[in-house]
């Protein structure tokens, strides 16, 4: 390091770099900066979000300047400690893109940009703890500057600090076909599928229900490929995903409320990751803000693609997110998108216990003890799935013959349940079906009519199973359902690999 005594560079704020479409100097606090990528050329390239009180004063610049630093090194880009930092900026190229300025710094070629980190909390050093180069100039003014955008930065709202954008939004409020921004923690990475690995990450909110026929891979299954193009490992391998509950990276303190919403990451080609190794994923827990992440739908799950010009960058934990699900768990807020009123809801129990969420369920199946729960869950679908079959005689499922008043049928049917945080197959079985379909006792539906037609208890347990899927409701978030849940094991010595769930206690409104 040296110093001089005289001014030497001509340092400008963003708002006024802007007017000038050309390289500038400038010092700006740094909001956000990503992870560093490969880009399809040579270089490494990672995204800073900057802010200084021009910005925060200019209806221009709502979320600041975007930059871009390019090196063929990724160690030689800016790596933030903490959102605040403050950067120095010599030689930086101020271009426009979209219609807004945007800042271009290449580093480590000669006579291009240069850069210095500092910290920026007040009681911060004036010594930088990232240099682009092994030497740099500090002037007279520079400590000045820094105090200065220090006092700025500590007034910043945790949204400006944060880097809030237009395009930022709660797991609850996107939606399929939009390119989203979200803060979020990562609750889970599932690598086993090495070309397309999944984040599950979470921030307290229920994603939209919605029913299995929703699916945006229909729609694009006819679509042909350029010649010589390779599908997309993340579109050959799209399916519902469930996020393992138990076992390796899978967050300590796993959450019993909230969506963990699937984000199936389209590595880099072979060509790109040349001499640059694999694309760098978040640590399981930790909190992240994921910028350009495109929404779809698979078989009703909403699932985010995380494309190659996706970013992420380490973020704070969300306080106002771990504040609302506190409050959401104090008062039993199980389900954000069910029917605030019991009256609204398809199915209804006598309990009065607190609701349970799937997870919570799945989180204590791993101890091995049977328990019954109450949860208010969505039928996502039911096998056989045809109605005629949804009784059989006890003979044919070896059942003894014990009461003759009931007769010689049986219901045995697997209900696919889903809440936010979940899904399950539970059995509804004999007596517990028949208190279910009050009115309905299991019998021999495939019996017609004289005309041919099914009967009018087929009929009528048609449309008692077509509401509960749902099929006829306009209601936005689904149809719910009040239930009794009864966890068994076919062996407690291993109790993730035999567990059981069971409907009872539960009646069709």
């Amino acid at each position: 390091m040296s110093s001089r005594s005289g001014p030497s560079y001509d340092y400008v704020m963003l708002a006024e770099a802007a007017d000038r479409q050309r390289l500038a100097n400038l010092y700006a606090v740094v909001v956000e900066c990503s992870i560093p990528r490969p880009t399809k050329g040579t270089d490494m390239v990672s995204n800073l979000r900057l802010v200084d009180p021009s910005t925060a004063t200019s209806p221009q610049f709502p979320d600041g300047f975007e930059m871009l630093a390019f090196s063929a090194q990724q160690h030689h880009l800016p790596t933030l400690r903490r959102s605040g930092d403050i950067i120095r900026l010599h030689r930086v190229t101020v271009t426009q893109y979209n219609g807004k300025p945007q800042l271009i710094a290449k580093i480590h070629k000669a006579k291009e940009c240069s850069f210095c980190l500092f910290d920026g909390q007040l009681q911060g050093s004036n010594t930088p703890y990232q240099t682009s180069s092994e030497t740099y100039t500090l002037e007279g003014r520079d400590p000045g500057i820094l105090t200065a955008l220090r006092n700025f930065g500590r007034l910043l709202s945790s949204s400006n600090r944060g880097g809030a954008t237009a395009y930022m939004k709660r797991i609850k409020d996107i939606r399929a076909g939009a390119f989203f921004d979200v803060i979020c923690q990562v609750l889970c990475i599932n690598d086993e599928h090495l070309d397309s690995p999944i984040m599950f990450v979470w921030d307290g909110t229920d994603a939209l229900p919605l029913p299995l026929t929703v699916d945006q891979l229909e729609a694009t299954a006819g679509d042909t490929l350029p010649e010589g193009v390779q599908p997309d490992p993340a579109w050959l391998a799209a399916r519902r995903r469930a996020m393992r509950i138990h076992g390796r990276s899978v967050v300590a303190d796993l959450p019993v409320l909230g969506t963990a919403l699937p984000i199936v990451v389209t590595q880099p080609s072979h060509a790109e990751r040349q001499g640059k190794g694999p694309l760098q994923l978040p640590s399981v827990g930790e909190w992240v803000k994921l910028r350009n992440v495109k929404a779809w739908v698979v078989a009703g799950q909403l699932q985010g693609r995380y494309l190659p010009n996706s970013k992420w960058a380490p973020c704070d934990a969300d306080k106002e997110a771990l504040a609302e699900d506190a409050q959401r768990r104090q008062v039993n807020n199980v389900a954000g998108w069910a029917p605030g009123e019991s009256q609204q809801w398809l199915a209804m129990t006598h309990q009065t216990q607190p609701f349970t969420s799937l997870r919570s369920l799945q989180i204590q199946a791993g101890t091995g003890r049977p328990h019954k729960d109450r949860c208010l869950v969505n039928v996502l679908r039911f096998l056989p799935a045809d109605v005629q079959d949804l009784c059989h005689t006890r003979a044919q499922l070896g059942l003894p013959h014990t009461d003759n008043s009931k007769g010689d049928w049986v219901y045995l049917i697997k209900l696919h349940l889903q809440d936010a945080t979940g899904e399950v197959d539970a059995a509804l079985f004999d007596r517990d079906a028949d208190e279910f379909f009050q009115g309905y006792p299991a019998q021999d539906y495939s019996v017609r009519a004289e005309n041919g037609d099914p009967s009018e208890a087929c009929t009528a347990l048609q449309q008692k199973m077509d509401a509960l899927l749902g099929l006829h409701s306009a209601r936005e978030g689904g149809v719910w359902i009040d239930c009794c849940i009864k966890t068994y094991f076919t062996d407690r010595n291993r109790p993730l690999d035999t567990c059981q769930f069971r409907l009872f206690g539960t009646r069709l409104c």
